[in-house]
C-alpha cells in the first residue's frame, strides 16, 4: 500500500488526483531525431498500489495499444486508489515498421543487434545493443512498481485465446501472480515450467525475480486491430484493477477459468494448404482431429490430432504452412 501524495516518475511530477503524459528518451536514430517512448501516469487520490502497464514491446502487437487506451482513457483520478504507470508503446521503432522487431536496425547489422527482441533481454544493460538499452529503461520503471501486466498478441498468423501467462510457480512463493491473473477475469491462465515463456530474460520473469508479481497477456492476433478483442482485454486491465483494490467497478467474469499446466505445440510435417478442424478454446479428447494439411492438387498429405486431452489454446489462422510451422497449440490441464 502506497501512500497518496506526489508521485515523480517517467520524468514528470504527478499530484494526487492528476494524470499526466511524458516521454521516456531512449537514445537516437542515425539523423539525431530521438526515440522515446510514450508514458501515462494516473496518480489516484487515494493510497494503494502501483502496477506497471505496458503493451507493444512487439510492433505488430496494435490491440495491446488500444486495450490499454480503451481502459484508461476516462479512468478518474479522483476514483483511483494507486498509481498506474503506463507505457502503451514499449519499443515505438519497432511499432513504426509494423514488425516484431525494429527490421531496419536488425537488418543493417544483424550480429550485432543479437540478441534483437527486447521482451527478452530483461533487464538489460545500459551499456548493450539497442534491445538490451530498451529493456534496461523498461525494467528501471518496473522496478518502482508493485505489480505489472504485459500485455502481447501472437505473431501474424496464430491466435490465442485471450490468455495470462505466468512465471513458473516457484517464482510466486506467496501467490500474489496467480491472484492478480484470477482477478483479470479472462477465464484462461497457464502456469507452465518449461516453455519460452517463462525463460530467464522474460521480462514478467525478470521481474518476478525481484519481487514484482505480473505476467505476459496474450490476446487477439498480430498485425491486426480486432475491435472485439479490445473490448474484452479493456474489461479485462479494469478487473485487474479491481481485484488489486484500486477501482470500485462491477467486475466482468468469465463462464469459467481454466488454470492449465502446460503448452504442447503441434508443427506441420508437410507442407500445403491448412484446414482447421476445432475452433479456438475448444475442449479436445486425445486422438481428435485438429487440422489437417492437403497439397495443391488437392491430396490430403497429413492429418494432426490431438495427443492428449486438452483446450485447443492457440490456433494457426494461415492458410499455408511449410514443414515445421506451428499449426496448433494445445493447453493441459
Amino acid at each position: 500500500m502506497r501512500e497518496a501524495g506526489k508521485l515523480s516518475i517517467a520524468r514528470v511530477a504527478v499530484g494526487p488526483g492528476e494524470r499526466a503524459r511524458s516521454k521516456l528518451r531512449l537514445g537516437e536514430l542515425p539523423d539525431g531525431s530521438p526515440i522515446e517512448l510514450p508514458a501515462l501516469i494516473i496518480n489516484g487520490a487515494k493510497p494503494g498500489p502501483r502496477i506497471y502497464l505496458g503493451a507493444a514491446i512487439h510492433g505488430d502487437e496494435a490491440n495491446g495499444i488500444a486495450i490499454l487506451s480503451g481502459a484508461l482513457r476516462d479512468l478518474n483520478p479522483f476514483d483511483l486508489s494507486g498509481q498506474i504507470v503506463c507505457v502503451p508503446v514499449q519499443h515505438p521503432q519497432a511499432l513504426q515498421a509494423d514488425h516484431r522487431l525494429p527490421l531496419a536496425q536488425f537488418l543493417k547489422s544483424p550480429l550485432d543487434s543479437a540478441p534483437a527482441d527486447a521482451w527478452t533481454c530483461f533487464p538489460g544493460s545500459a551499456n548493450g545493443n539497442p534491445a538490451q538499452q530498451l529493456a534496461n529503461l523498461l525494467f528501471g520503471l518496473i522496478r518502482e512498481c508493485d505489480y505489472l501486466i504485459d500485455i502481447h498478441t501472437p505473431t501474424r498468423g496464430g491466435r490465442y485465446v485471450p490468455i495470462a501467462i505466468l512465471p513458473a510457480e516457484h517464482l510466486d512463493k506467496d501467490g500474489r501472480t496467480l491472484g492478480l491473473a484470477r482477478g483479470l477475469g479472462n477465464g484462461w491462465i497457464m502456469r507452465s515450467s518449461n516453455d519460452f515463456y517463462v525463460a530467464a530474460g522474460i521480462l514478467c520473469v525478470e521481474a518476478a525475480k525481484v519481487g514484482i508479481p505480473g505476467f505476459t497477456f496474450e490476446i487477439g492476433e498480430g498485425g491486426r486491430l480486432e475491435p472485439d478483442m479490445v473490448k474484452i482485454g479493456s474489461d479485462c486491465v479494469l478487473n485487474a484493477l479491481q481485484s488489486l483494490g484500486m477501482l470500485d467497478i462491477q467486475r466482468k467474469e468469465p463462464a469459467e477459468t481454466h488454470v492449465m499446466r502446460e503448452f504442447v505445440g503441434l508443427r506441420a510435417r508437410r507442407g500445403g494448404l491448412l484446414y482447421n478442424h476445432v475452433k479456438l478454446g475448444q475442449p479436445v479428447k486425445s486422438g481428435d482431429l485438429l487440422v489437417t494439411i492437403s497439397n495443391v492438387f488437392g491430396d490430403e498429405v497429413e492429418r494432426i490430432e490431438a495427443p492428449q486431452d486438452g483446450y485447443a489454446v492457440r490456433m494457426t489462422t494461415l492458410s499455408t504452412v511449410s514443414t515445421g510451422e506451428r499449426v496448433a497449440t494445445l493447453g493441459i490441464v
